[in-house]
């Protein structure tokens, strides 16, 4: 039997009945930390009186989990190499000597997704809770819809306007995850053509393309966003950030799904319909028309 502060000091991970004080890191993207939100909010119900510490990145990281009631404590920036045991461990000695129970949510390797379970249930795993609804968690605030509302206003949408957001970009591995964008833009028109949607398109600052037929909406900030998301008629976007949180709300979606399989990162709502062939397949291999008919199914 390993003894505790040996346990300690090789980031073996251990139990504690009653700690006082828990820390939680995750570096992850934004999908990623929705999905680590249950397991959140179940360590706080399973040790109400435990103060819960959050490691996670700055900017648009923080932002997607700072309204969460749960957390006591944030420290940010948070980062180590997830990929060197010996920073891991070093991580969880240092975070040991002032907490009760850590638990740090990376997967430490680049074949995660082989044994074939979700994100949200490794992190359940992970953190030794049991979820009581299996699906991701995102907090807004009063100023999130009361922006997004003036948002809609400036860019001439009303309340019965039929609100569809997209979402066609995602952050990282985009070479394996992005649906071509002229397969986009025949969509746009298909969708355009026979159906009274207002398209409100979410890219980044610096994405370099137009999107006819839609209304761009670069940089908008992520509590408005997911705000505006809330109250749309419909939702389609690829495997990101914004796809998983819509997945949050009982809204109407599409995931047009490339890369990992669905079962370990595919959107979690009874709302959602994915359109996915088998996993790392070339963007190229969903076409247009199966989306199209997918959508026109779905509304």
């Amino acid at each position: 039997m390993i003894p505790l502060v040996l346990k300690k000091w090789l980031g073996i991970p251990h139990s504690c009945k009653n700690p006082r004080s828990i820390f939680i890191g995750l570096i992850g993207g934004v999908g990623d930390l929705i999905a680590a939100a249950p397991s959140v909010a179940a360590l706080k119900k399973k040790y109400p009186n435990a103060k819960i510490n959050f490691g996670v990145g700055d900017g648009i990281f923080f932002n997607t989990i700072k309204s969460d009631p749960n957390i006591d404590h944030f420290e940010t920036p948070f980062f180590y190499n997830v990929w060197k045991k010996r920073a891991r461990r070093k991580v969880y000695r240092e975070k040991y000597r002032k907490h009760d129970l850590v638990f740090l949510l990376d997967n430490g390797t680049q074949d995660w997704w082989q044994p074939k379970k979700h994100l949200l249930d490794i992190y359940a795993e992970k953190c030794e809770v049991r979820l009581e609804q299996r699906r991701p968690i995102i907090y807004l605030n009063d100023s999130d819809f009361e922006e997004a509302q003036n948002k809609l206003n400036e860019l001439g949408i009303s309340k019965n306007d039929k609100l569809l957001v997209l979402s066609p970009e995602t952050r990282s591995k985009k070479k394996m995850k992005e649906w071509p964008y002229d397969r986009f833009l025949l969509l746009i028109n298909r969708i355009k053509k026979n159906h009274n949607f207002k398209i409100v398109t979410m890219v980044s600052q610096d994405n370099p393309y137009a999107y006819d037929g839609t209304i761009p909406l670069k940089g908008f900030s992520l509590g408005p966003s997911a705000a505006m998301i809330k109250g749309a008629t419909f939702y389609l976007g690829l495997d990101n950030g914004l796809t998983h949180i819509a997945s949050c709300f009982d809204i109407k979606m599409i995931s047009i799904h490339i890369g990992y399989p669905v079962e370990c990162a595919g959107p979690l709502s009874p709302f959602a319909k994915v359109v996915a062939h088998n996993p790392f397949d070339p963007p190229e291999s969903i076409s247009v028309e199966e989306v199209y008919e997918t959508f026109r199914n779905v509304i």
